[in-house]
């Protein structure tokens, strides 16, 4: 059986804001460094986590530019 990958959700911008959070995927400086070693589980996490800063932050795709 084939298990699908859970993609990462970088956008390869990788700037920090003054929360350490970053502009282009809104996961946090440990989130991103972490990210290959996390279980499928934790990673479905940070994703919902990333979605609620994107809505804190009032972004769109990404909130550093534009």
């Amino acid at each position: 059986m084939n298990k699908k990958k859970i993609k990462s959700p970088c956008q390869l911008i990788c700037t920090y804001d003054e929360d350490m959070v970053c502009v282009g995927c809104y996961r946090s400086a440990e989130e991103v460094s972490n990210w290959d070693n996390y279980t499928d589980e934790q990673k479905l996490r940070v994703l919902e986590t990333i979605a609620r800063r994107r809505e804190e932050k009032g972004g769109g795709g990404y909130y550093g530019f534009g």
